[in-house]
């Protein structure tokens, strides 16, 4: 159950494992969290260890046991239905839900309104929640205004110790487990995500978390430049085909090549050319550069066969394409 979802929401899209509630529109920022299942407290409870000695000597003996408190440990515990999540050190900080969710709307000044709960969710029994923020700062490649590219910011953190509370940008629309995790990976490799190491302080360093968000805007802007500059590039016909042919070649010319190798080829080079055929990409882009990424990125996600939905998915989101 590569997934690991407890509870969870999302705006019109079903995710890839069927789970969760799939909203018609986007739900009020006060119910959001009750429907992601962010509405439990999390309690702390003393841990006691069993300790046994024999009273007597021989067969007349008994066994005696008590339970002193471990002192230094606690437990994590959820409020809603008594899952443990973790034993602890005793000065380890619990994160509760409320705080999340205070990140959150300090993150956008308050301005909830203006700011739309994308998925929401826990992970793990409850022990991971995170909330994923559509971000009203849409932008549109030239050639296709009516399809907005929007931005997102993920707010995370974790009841077990495994993670502290953090935010950062992303083109991820977090699901999953697997969706999360590659989110936070590539947060990390791109040194903008922001970690919040003491709930205490998150008000105070809200300016430094805005700077960190700020980075979404830049790598919005810089992809923006790069698509609108590929299409200004016209691509031939014969281009076009080339593109196809490299994209998906053909085996070694020293291999032997089965007449069902070859019937896979050709029928996924037909996917292709399709996609070049259909409404899915706009006119403005059939013919340029950027039209050739496209049809790369909607065949790779959507049209390439899979033996199960959990290929599709691990193929698509966490193995590199080459």
């Amino acid at each position: 159950m590569s997934h690991f979802v407890e509870e969870m929401f999302s705006v019109r899209e079903t995710p890839w494992h069927g789970l969760g509630a799939v909203l018609d529109d986007y739900p009020d920022w006060s119910q959001a969290p009750i429907l992601a299942g962010h509405d439990f407290e999390v309690v702390e409870q003393p841990v006691y260890t069993k300790l046994e000695r024999l009273i007597g000597n021989g067969e007349t003996g008994t066994l005696e046991s008590t339970y002193p408190k471990l002192g230094k440990f606690k437990a994590v515990t959820n409020s809603k239905n008594g899952v443990v999540f973790a034993v602890t050190n005793e000065s380890y900080e619990v994160i509760q839900n409320s705080v999340g969710w205070e990140l959150a709307a300090l993150l956008v000044d308050n301005k909830t309104d203006n700011v739309k709960v994308e998925t929401a969710g826990t992970l793990k029994e409850g022990a991971v929640c995170w909330a994923l923020l559509r971000v009203d700062e849409p932008y549109t490649i030239d050639g296709d205004p009516e399809n907005p590219i929007l931005p997102f910011i993920t707010v995370s953190w974790a009841h077990d110790g495994s993670a502290a509370l953090r935010c950062f940008p992303t083109d991820v629309r977090v699901v999953c487990w697997n969706t999360h995790s590659m989110a936070v990976d590539r947060a990390e490799r791109f040194g903008n995500a922001f970690v919040f190491r003491h709930t205490k302080n998150v008000a105070a360093r809200i300016e430094d978390a805005k700077t960190v968000m700020s980075g979404q805007r830049a790598a919005s802007a810089q992809f923006r430049e790069l698509a609108n500059e590929l299409v200004t590039i016209p691509v031939t016909p014969e281009q076009r085909e080339q593109f196809i042919q490299t994209f998906i070649p053909s085996p070694s010319t020293d291999a032997v090549i089965s007449d069902r190798v070859m019937d896979n080829i050709n029928e996924a080079r037909a996917r292709v050319r399709g996609i070049f055929d259909s409404p899915t990409i706009p006119e403005a882009h059939a013919n340029t550069a950027y039209g050739l990424v496209e049809a790369g990125v909607e065949y790779l996600d959507h049209l390439r066969t899979a033996r199960s939905a959990e290929t599709k998915f691990s193929r698509t989101l966490l193995r590199p394409e080459p």
